[in-house]
């Protein structure tokens, strides 16, 4: 990465710059900013500009090395006979008249650097070549320092403009970024460096090229990420260090009690005696005071400042710190909910005494705005003796975390130690859930719930519950519900036992198409995961909104999820919690696989199954990968798929069937389907299996009707299913383009086409090929089978055109015939009523006629 960064988000400020120095009225520009915000190199490309247009131009720095030199500043501009005796007046002329003459007639320019280091005679120099307009002067001073007077009067005079730089938008902070690294960074990231920069370019400069050195920011499938801590590079420590180190002892004290603790209130730091440094330190640009409802608050005036302070500080030091934190908010009183788990963490980190039970409510109240701090302080509630519930939540913190088996361990131990049914229940349940989707032995757990039935008196609901969750998982959705009826039914209240129940049901309720239902349940269990202070809360309400937006998307009512979607992204960003970023990705993937939009998919597919610490699998992980595959062979890029378990596809054979279809063997890709879809009915996923079946129309092999699970999509699956002529197939397709199901509206659309000009309706045929490449304009890198009817010749069936495209991607007879469980003669024989149909010789002119898979497809693969 090049020192030189392209320079972006400047227009508004460049547009004013230009029109100041083209007004003959005007003979200055003031630059002020704060450091690092990019004042110095907005100048640099004006004046190379001015340099182009012929104007001469001199770059002066002032130095505080230099500040009691006469004319220090512009040592390397004077004549030699400058110096000497004489006055002040007679040197000012004499350096002002060499500086004019070396222009040689034409415009002087002097940009001066840290205006505000200047000795008196230079900052004099600097005004009187402006009030004279012998030269432009642009003048850079940052926010927060005086400067010389002879400055000042350049602005209060009128002689000279006055332009703020302001740090970049964010908008234009990701454009440079991407600028600078030539690929998108990814959303996390992205989150991350905005607010720990606020958009100062210099900050960002130095944290990227720090990440880039140090290899935590790295590109993979084309997106940057970041992996790790976000930590400042020795140069830019020692910038932020030039600002924080021109303070007394009062004002270092203030600056470390916020870089502990901001954001805090004033007022208690007036009662401490810090009423004097607010306001120099705010005056200085140090720290900035902003106003909560009725408190004012104040914290340091750029994060990154809170960072270097922090490293800076001894362990003692920081100790007293927080000691003072914790006995001044004690003081005030914690009323606020945020001010509790603060006020432990304060304590802890003081030594003082603190009670475990207090400690767990906070890693709970912790748990959705900061992980790393929740699991640390659950640790540190085992460590002061907090017994089974600080055992208990550290376990399921492990889990969330993404570390199943450092959890499966301390679950076992817990285990032992059991003193209840109920406590036994819970172990049992949480390890059992771990060792399913945390460690992928579902075997395993199984067993552990067949113990701990045995071991507890009567029915433990949350055994049931976790038993529903295997079984929902493993795409038993009718067993499930049929499992969590009596549990909702004996727990009515608002707990994390039912709220467990709740989430399972969702999941179940929306693959078996009861749109309606699995919203109510939806609704229900994020209030109760308001409400409660648990560790499930956080992943139950991940669940409960991919459930969601898969009901949602399976009734198309895409918009709607397409909302919901997005809003739960951006939360989950800000949250930077990799269980709901995953899950918010996988929801936005969702969406855009039921759009049609197969480039979108497959980059938030990816993106759910590679969330940073989160890459262990959880309850809708299979179901991401499957979808991945499906959406990476709509693509027609087979190659890219990755080898999946059969656990990652419970229905044991939709996703092969996409990789058939792409591979160009229809007739298989029908056969997987169908069994597909009868495992998915017998289950009760019945929404899912109607999308099975409606892919086996797809596919050129479906049924005549179906049975449809309602909704507006289950109702145009049947109909599409049931078409028999153009007219009905175009029909269908706008109905599809209403929900915004695009890709579907668009392989319709070429059915309707393919069948007009079969029956030499040759203007209705444009029509609606003319219809299905206006919405496939949309679908980004589709590439599915249907799609190819667009061009595909009308005398072929759809057997014929199988065999034909597998054997213009040069496989032989032979192999044809073996993929197609077919013998070589049958494949012999219509190839040879293929060429007689298309006017052509034989196999090396198919390809042009028949079109070839794309390149992704490979003649080896299997299904």
């Amino acid at each position: 990465m090049g020192s030189n960064w392209p320079l972006i988000g400047r227009d508004e400020e460049l547009t004013s710059a230009r029109r100041a120095l083209a007004d003959a009225e005007v003979c200055g520009l003031l630059l002020t900013g704060r450091a690092g915000a990019g004042k110095t190199r907005l100048a640099k490309v004006l004046l190379a500009e001015l340099a182009d247009g012929g104007a001469r131009t001199h770059w002066v720095r002032a130095m505080s090395s230099a500040s009691t030199i006469p004319f220090g500043a512009f040592a390397h501009l004077l004549p030699g006979g400058a110096e000497g005796p004489a006055d002040r007046a007679h040197r000012l002329n004499q350096v002002a008249g060499h500086l004019t003459r070396g222009a040689e007639g034409r415009r002087l320019v002097l940009c001066v650097d840290d205006a505000h280091l200047l000795d008196d005679l230079s900052a004099t120099l600097v005004h009187q070549l402006a009030a004279t307009a012998s030269a432009f002067v642009v003048v850079i001073a940052p926010h927060g320092v005086s400067v010389p007077d002879p400055v000042f009067a350049l602005w209060k005079d009128r002689v000279a403009e006055r332009l703020e730089v302001r740090e970049l938008t964010r908008p234009k902070t990701t454009e440079l970024i991407t600028a600078v690294l030539g690929g998108r960074l990814d959303d996390g990231a992205e989150h991350r460096l905005w607010h720990l920069t606020l958009g100062n370019p210099l900050f960002l400069r130095e944290l990227v090229q720090g990440g880039l050195d140090s290899g935590a920011l790295s590109a993979k499938d084309g997106v940057w990420r970041w992996s790790g801590a976000l930590r400042a590079t020795p140069r830019l420590v020692e910038l932020i260090e030039t600002r924080t180190d021109r303070v007394d002892a009062d004002e270092r004290r203030l600056l470390e009690l916020l870089a502990f603790g901001e954001p805090l209130g004033c007022e208690p730091l007036v009662r401490l005696g810090a009423g004097r440094v607010l306001a120099t330190t705010e005056q200085a640009g140090l720290v900035v005071s902003e106003r909560t409802g009725r408190r004012l608050n104040v914290r340091l005036a750029h994060p990154l400042y809170a960072e270097v302070i922090r490293r800076r500080t001894s362990p003692l030091r920081q100790r007293d710190t927080y000691r003072i934190l914790a006995q001044t908010l004690d003081m005030t009183g914690a009323r606020r909910a945020e001010d509790k788990p603060r006020l432990v963490r304060w304590r802890l980190a003081a030594g003082l005494p603190t009670d475990p039970q207090l400690v767990r409510a906070a890693a709970e109240t912790l748990l959705r705005q900061d992980f790393p701090q929740a699991e640390q302080l659950a640790a540190e509630a085992v460590r002061l003796g907090g017994g089974f519930g600080a055992k208990l939540l550290l376990a399921q913190v492990r889990i969330a975390g993404g570390r199943p088996a450092d959890a499966d361990t301390l679950l076992a131990e817990l285990a032992g130690k059991t003193v209840s049914d109920t406590q036994h229940a819970r172990v049992a349940a949480t390890r059992a859930l771990n060792l399913a989707f945390g460690l992928g032995r579902a075997d395993d757990a199984e067993t552990v719930l067949d113990t701990a039935e045995t071991g507890v008196s009567g029915t433990a609901d949350e055994l049931v519950t976790a038993r529903a969750a295997l079984r929902a998982a493993a795409g038993a959705c009718r067993t499930a519900l049929t499992l969590l009826g009596p549990v909702l039914d004996r727990n009515r209240g608002g707990d994390s036992l039912r709220l467990g129940a709740l989430v399972v049901a969702a999941g179940a309720l929306a693959e078996s198409g009861r749109t309606e239902a699995c919203l109510g349940v939806v609704e229900e269990g994020m209030a109760v995961a308001a409400r409660i202070s648990d560790a499930s809360a956080p992943g139950a309400r991940v669940r409960l909104e991919h459930a969601r937006i898969d009901a949602l998307c399976r009734a198309g009512r895409l918009e709607e999820a397409e909302d919901l979607a997005g809003d739960g992204y951006r939360d989950a960003v800000g949250d930077r919690w990799g269980p709901a970023l995953a899950g918010a990705a996988a929801s936005l993937g969702t969406v855009a696989l039921a759009y049609g939009n197969i480039r979108g998919a497959i980059r938030w597919l990816r993106e759910a199954l590679a969330t940073e610490e989160h890459d262990q699998p959880y309850e809708f992980r299979p179901a991401v990968a499957a979808a991945l595959t499906r959406a990476t062979a709509m693509a027609g890029r087979v190659a890219e798929v990755p080898g999946l378990p059969e656990a990652a596809d419970p229905l044991g054979g939709w996703s092969r069937a996409w990789l058939a279809a792409a591979r160009g063997e229809l007739s298989r890709a029908g056969e997987l389907a169908a069994e597909a879809a009868a495992t998915a009915e017998t289950a009760g996923r019945l929404a899912v299996a109607a999308e099975i079946r409606h892919d086996l129309v797809r596919f050129g092999a479906g049924p005549d009707s179906f049975a449809s699970p309602g909704g507006v999509l289950g109702g145009l699956y049947s109909a599409h299913a049931r078409a028999a002529s153009a007219t009905e197939l175009d029909a269908v397709a706008t109905g599809f383009a209403d929900t915004g199901a695009r890709l579907l509206a668009a392989e319709t659309a070429a059915e309707a086409a393919r069948a007009h000009r079969v029956a030499g309706k040759l203007g209705s045929a444009a029509t609606s090929a003319q219809r299905a490449r206006a919405w496939l304009a949309s679908c980004e890198d589709a590439a599915t089978p249907a799609l190819a009817l667009l061009e595909t010749p009308l005398d072929l069936t759809v057997r014929e055109l199988e065999i034909a495209r597998l054997v213009a991607t040069g496989l032989t007879s032979r192999a044809v015939a073996d993929r197609l469980v077919v013998s070589v003669r049958t494949v012999d024989n219509v190839l040879h009523g293929v060429y007689a149909k298309l006017g052509i010789s034989g196999r090396r002119e198919l390809a042009s006629v028949v079109g070839q898979p794309e390149p992704g497809s490979s003649p080896g693969d299997g299904p």
